[in-house]
């Protein structure tokens, strides 16, 4: 039921994902840095993949195991270091279904029979290491996709028969529930913006104070990272986060403070690293009533 294969293009086991889903004639995609770098230089146009707006490699890995419904990470070595742990990482916190093959693991083709089908993964994410790193890795992760997987065509009435759309729900609903016991916050609290908005036409005469707070949920990894690397393009940058904001607030009038929270959110929700978010919104339009406030909380899957 393999309907693509995603992977970030890196030189080892990705370019083998890639090359083998090309030559079995199976879509493929996924994430890779701005440049389409990869330590073997630029990575080649015939490998169908999307720039991340950053350099980081940490931000493709996210990307790609977010895009998926799992991911098979494979390695010559049994112990997971460097960028598979983090693909680990980001598939446990995203509540993601992966899979860890290593050379000596037994059952190989079995096991990778069974984890895609005991978690219905029709978008496959394949990740591991790097050729220079483990030399031959390219085509042990060939040759386990060419034993592992077999192409099978469905009728395009099956992702769309009601019990698929139910198997579907159940499993977005699930992972959900995965994520919201696994985040780290970054709030920004108190951002003064002012923004024509109001029901009657003498609240939208002139431009009025809104406060403007926000809880971005993270996964866990992404603080870890930055804490390692000490760098910001391995985090969220809340700046640009406060930018955004105020931009929204102030690029139109509008009745209600519902429809400006919903479009913040729709925005915000856009970065792969916010898995969600709360946001309040007060304004202050009675002489007798200390403020009015909207309080939203919303997640990738719209729940």
């Amino acid at each position: 039921m393999i309907r693509k294969i995603v992977s970030g293009g890196q030189t080892g086991a990705d370019r083998a994902a890639l090359d083998w889903a090309i030559a079995k004639d199976i879509p493929h995609g996924g994430w890779c840095p701005k440049g389409r770098l990869s330590e073997s230089g630029i990575i080649p146009l015939r490998y169908q993949l999307s720039e991340t707006p950053t350099t980081s490699y940490t931000t493709r890995t996210a990307w790609n195991v977010w895009d998926s419904d799992g991911t098979l990470i494979v390695t010559l070595n049994p112990s997971l270091t460097e960028g598979s742990l983090a693909t680990q990482k980001f598939a446990e916190n995203f509540g993601k279904p992966w899979l860890h093959i290593h050379e000596n693991s037994p059952e190989k083709e079995i096991r990778v029979q069974e984890f895609l089908s005991s978690n219905t993964i029709e978008i496959l994410n394949v990740a591991g290491s790097r050729e220079s790193k483990e030399k031959g890795i390219y085509e042990f992760c060939y040759q386990l996709l060419e034993h592992s997987i077999k192409k099978e065509v469905l009728p395009e009435s099956f992702f769309r028969a009601p019990d698929y759309g139910l198997a579907l729900a159940f499993r977005q609903k699930n992972q959900q529930n995965q994520l919201t016991s696994l985040r780290d916050i970054i709030r920004l609290e108190d951002i003064n913006v002012e923004a024509f908005i109001g029901v009657t036409e003498e609240e939208r005469k002139k431009k009025q104070r809104i406060v403007i707070s926000l809880d971005l949920y993270l996964a866990l990894q992404v603080i870890h990272e930055a804490r390692l690397t000490d760098n910001l393009s391995n985090t969220l940058d809340y700046a640009v986060i406060k930018q955004k904001v105020e931009l929204i607030a102030s690029s139109k009038p509008r009745n209600l403070i519902e429809s400006l929270a919903e479009e913040i959110a729709e925005e915000l929700l856009t970065n792969p690293l916010i898995l969600g978010l709360k946001i309040k919104i007060s304004k202050f339009p009675f002489p007798n009533v200390g403020r009015v406030t909207l309080i939203i909380e919303r997640s990738k899957s719209g729940q």
